[in-house]
């Protein structure tokens, strides 16, 4: 350390105590609440259901997927299992930064099904893939259909019931396809036949007739089923049918059940679970007057009435059913009712489904150490058989076919998995779990994050007795991991203190978490207030560690001496400690520095100085000017090399060691404090004259 002047001292007294300032905040600050580096696997939050699309074929399709996680996830797309790589697919696009696929000339080669996976790497290498529900891409269309050029012919009584069958064989459709029936003519123009009461078409595209009239019978046209497709936007008509009505004398008759789902065979009657069901029912009857049979619908026996998830549609003949569950499976019944009688049919409703998730595979994250448990448990229909075994997949790849049993174990018939023990550095993954049954299959994905655990690292001592004038010490420091920031909150008799509040009396940084109370001054009333249990939760979503500190009063009635109350001083110990190594650095440095500027005095000039003498006058005075000054380092006189502290040396009454050392006539010369100055003797070769005496020598002490 350079020595500096008074100014400069003050200088380096106070950059040193900016120095410990900071070093002490440094201890206590925040800096280290986190720990590691911050790692998040991917959730896809766009598509999250499977979907059907249809568009029209030469459309621009744009599918979009979205991810969160950290890093930043990048994106591939996978179609019909194969992972598009846009070099070998050109018309198809993907853009790994957004997430985007585009598909820039949809045609029924790029028709299938699509999936994201999102992916993120972490600083060591370890990978977490998410994988996301399929979107199916069709080009909606009805397909060529195989037209007979036979024309059929049907006749039928005026009055009648009767119907007209679409063809037998339908054409392959994709996309919402209604059936409507047309006139044709001989030259193939088209005109849509009109609805009214009498005629309906039920879902298998069958042309029914409540009775016939003479004007059914077409004049120079046929009768032609047709297909029309809404995204198409095309209609494509069937084969030609002839229908021949004889006129007869009509009769009043009561309604007859002609048609009902029922009648149509099990299979109209199944509908998926969340689907729309639709029951069919039709009557024949006449009546003078013209009117149809009106029809009412009951559930076991109770009328069904519309609103909420019923519509009724066509004179009532169809029942729809929204958003189906499997409590709507059972028995419905339809009556009819004209004013010559009334006639009824009755069919069962089947609500099936695709295996129903009981619990799926849900994102979770978990204490390093911990198990993380994923549930894949999944059921049929109500009376249907149970779904297959589950499969699982580890970001994307097939997991319960080879895998370590420490690690990854199975129960519940591979419907649970746990993960053992997860490490942040291994453990972050996604998984997928497939179940199927004779429906459909179910998909679900599910993330494992690792996070490290609270750390507490600084905490006070958990019994703290004191009294007035001491300090209560309450910091509480803790470091957890980078992702999930933590957080602070106090209770103290009963109430919750958030930060940045703190019980009262209580010094508090919610910065450096700094927290103690000072007692100095305190009244009675104060010093009770204090007293008590004091809980500092520290805490994040997944995990609370709490710190408790009872302060009590010390008895200050005892005669016995106290320790006080046990209070956390490593901190401010190692501040003391630190200034007090700087003090003695400080003043070596000034010692040092003041004895260089004193080398060259001598200690005995400053004794006879001290003494009242002018040791310069007297050298001058003696004639002694032209010697040379002793120097500044003791010498010892050399000992009598036949002295040893064994001999005895008489003496006389008289007689001294100054005596015996310099002779009778030398006098010793002392200064007032003690100190040898050197020997008087009068000059021999005078005779002893009266002159002043010679000084001999000066001693060092």
């Amino acid at each position: 350390m350079a020595c500096a002047t008074e100014g400069g001292s003050v200088v380096v007294a106070s950059t040193m105590l900016s120095v410990i300032l900071a070093f002490s905040l440094l201890l206590l600050a925040p800096a280290a609440v986190a720990q590691g580096d911050i790692r998040e696997p991917p959730k896809i939050t766009k598509p999250t259901v499977a979907s059907e699309n249809f568009y029209r074929e030469g459309d621009r399709v744009q599918l979009q997927c979205q991810a969160t996680g950290t890093p930043q996830p990048i994106y591939e797309w996978y179609w019909n299992g194969v992972q598009v790589v846009s070099d070998t697919n050109p018309n198809i696009a993907v853009d790994g930064a957004n997430g985007t696929l585009t598909i820039t000339d949809l045609d029924t080669d790029k028709e299938g099904f699509f999936n994201c996976r999102a992916r993120n790497t972490f600083s060591n290498g370890v990978t977490a893939i998410a994988i996301s529900p399929k979107t199916e891409i069709r080009v909606g269309r009805v397909e060529n259909w195989d037209v007979s050029n036979v024309i059929s012919t049907k006749t039928g009584t005026q009055g009648s019931y009767a119907f007209l069958e679409c063809d037998s064989s339908l054409p392959v459709s994709f996309g919402p396809t209604a059936f409507k029936w047309y006139s044709v003519t001989a030259d193939s123009s088209q005109s849509e036949l009109a609805y009214d009461a009498r005629r309906f078409i039920d879902s298998q595209g069958t042309l029914r007739f409540t009775y016939l009239t003479l004007e059914d019978q077409l004049t120079s046209a046929f009768y032609a089923c047709a297909l029309s497709n809404a995204v198409e936007g095309n209609i494509r008509v069937g084969s030609k049918k002839n229908l021949v009505v004889t006129a007869a004398t009509v009769q009043e008759r009561a309604p007859i059940l002609e048609f009902s789902t029922g009648m149509a065979g099990a299979a109209a009657l199944t509908f998926e679970r969340n689907h729309v069901g639709q029951l069919e029912c039709f009557f024949s009857g006449y009546t003078t007057d013209g009117s149809v049979p009106t029809i009412s619908w009951f559930d076991d026996g109770e009328e069904i009435t519309t609103g909420g998830r019923y519509e009724l549609e066509r004179e009532g003949r169809i029942l729809k059913i929204n958003a189906l569950t499997e409590s709507d499976d059972g028995q419905y019944s339809c009556v009819g009712t004209n004013s010559m009688g009334t006639a009824s049919g009755t069919m069962t409703l089947n609500v099936t489904s695709a295996p129903i998730w009981l619990e799926r595979l849900q994102s979770t994250t978990k204490i390093q150490g911990q198990n993380a448990v994923f549930n894949c448990d999944t059921r049929s229909a109500a009376g249907e058989n149970a779904p297959n075994t589950p499969r699982w997949y580890k970001n994307g790849q097939r997991l319960d076919i080879s895998y370590d049993p420490n690690k990854y174990e199975f129960q519940m018939g591979k419907k649970r998995m746990i993960v053992r023990s997860v490490q942040k550095s291994t453990d972050i993954a996604c998984f997928q779990c497939y179940v199927s049954n004779s429906v459909g299959e179910v998909f679900s994905d599910g993330c494992l994050n690792v996070i490290l655990p609270i750390s507490i690292i600084t905490q006070p001592q958990a019994a703290q007795e004191v009294q007035e004038g001491e300090t209560v010490n309450l910091t509480v420091v803790a470091t957890g991991d980078s992702l999930i920031p933590l957080s602070y909150r106090w209770f103290f008799k009963n109430v919750t203190y958030e930060e940045p509040y703190a019980p009262p009396l209580v010094t508090y940084d919610s910065v450096t978490k700094l927290a103690y109370i000072n007692t100095s001054g305190f009244s009675d009333s104060e010093m009770n207030e204090i007293a008590g249990l004091y809980r500092r939760e520290i805490y994040h979503t997944y995990e609370s560690r709490v710190i408790e500190v009872d302060v009590t009063l010390e008895d200050t009635t005892t005669v016995a001496p106290v320790i006080t109350a046990g209070f956390d001083y490593w901190i401010i110990g190692l501040i003391i400690g630190i200034l007090l190594i700087i003090i003695v650095l400080i003043i070596i440095c000034c010692v040092i520095c003041r004895r260089k500027m004193r080398e060259g005095d001598y200690p005995v000039d400053r004794k006879e100085t001290a003494a009242g003498l002018d040791p310069e006058k007297e050298l001058l005075d003696s004639g002694f000017s032209d010697l040379s000054r002793a120097d500044y380092d003791y010498i010892p006189d050399k000992k009598s090399p036949n002295m040893d502290f064994d001999d005895n040396i008489p003496l006389g009454d008289d007689e001294s060691f100054g005596s015996a050392e310099y002779g009778d006539d030398a006098t010793n010369a002392f200064n007032e404090d003690g100190s040898f100055i050197g020997i008087y003797s009068k000059d021999k070769k005078g005779g002893g004259g009266g002159g002043p005496p010679a000084y001999q020598s000066e001693s060092k002490v």
